[in-house]
C-alpha cells in the first residue's frame, strides 16, 4: 500500500532535481512531484524513517522533515492535477 509523504529540506549543496533523480532510482518510490521550493511530495511504500536514512546517506546531513500525509485530512492550495497524485481513502 502506498503512502504519501512531504519532505521539506534546507540545502545549499543539492537541488530538488538532485532529489528527483535519486528518487527515480529508489526502489519502493512510485511517484514524486514538487510545486513549492525546498519540498517534495513522495508517494511509495518506503517508511518515512527509511526515506530519511536514504536521503541522509545520499546527500549527507541536512535539516529535513518527512511526514505522512493523511488520506482523510489534507488541505491546501496546489494545482488541481497535483491532488490526484496523492493517494486518497477512496483509492
Amino acid at each position: 500500500m502506498s503512502n504519501a509523504y512531504i519532505y521539506i529540506f534546507t540545502s545549499n549543496t543539492f537541488s530538488q532535481q538532485d532529489v528527483a533523480d535519486f528518487l527515480n532510482k529508489t526502489e519502493g518510490i512510485d511517484n514524486w512531484f514538487y510545486s513549492m521550493p525546498n519540498s517534495m511530495f513522495i508517494v511509495g511504500n518506503v517508511p518515512a524513517r527509511t526515506l530519511s536514512r536514504l536521503l541522509k546517506e545520499r546527500f549527507g546531513e541536512h535539516r529535513h522533515f518527512i511526514t505522512i500525509i493523511s488520506k482523510k485530512a489534507k488541505a491546501g492550495w496546489m494545482p488541481k492535477d497535483h491532488w490526484s497524485l496523492l493517494p486518497s481513502e477512496d483509492a
